[in-house]
């Protein structure tokens, strides 16, 4: 077996950056942005929470393979599912789509940093996804 050096790999970030620059792989990163961030979310709040996918569906009103699609980051929430989520989870989303080359106005500078849980700069607009 061959032994690979630690400081040979490449990172997580390294890996995605030049991902990104495939059209069709930036394309499909960009559609699914707001389905990754809900699933880091709602990943988050089942591991505070210490419960089950099943728990978690419970509390929503769902079905556990409701909770495991949103986990999975594969399936944008509709905005029903994402009021159950708030209600639930007791925390605050925040989606912000502007033109391109446009500063978000109506989301908070501190969103716009510490709370951003993704940021997406496409050709024709931004999208900016806060959560706390």
């Amino acid at each position: 077996m061959t032994k690979m050096k630690l400081n040979r790999l490449r990172s997580g970030k390294d890996v995605l950056k030049k991902d990104l620059r495939e059209p069709n792989f930036r394309a499909e990163w960009e559609r699914t942005a707001l389905a990754r961030a809900i699933a880091s979310e709602v990943i988050a709040y089942r591991v505070e929470q210490d419960i089950s996918q099943t728990a978690l569906a419970e509390r929503l009103g769902m079905k556990q393979p409701a909770v495991a699609r949103l986990e999975a980051g594969d399936v944008t929430p509709t905005i029903e599912t994402l009021q159950r989520l708030v209600r639930v989870l007791d925390r605050e989303i925040v989606i912000d789509v502007v033109p391109p080359q446009r500063e978000p106005r109506l989301v908070t500078k501190r969103a716009q940093t510490s709370r951003a849980v993704e940021k997406i700069e496409a050709e024709d607009y931004s999208l900016l996804i806060a959560a706390g």
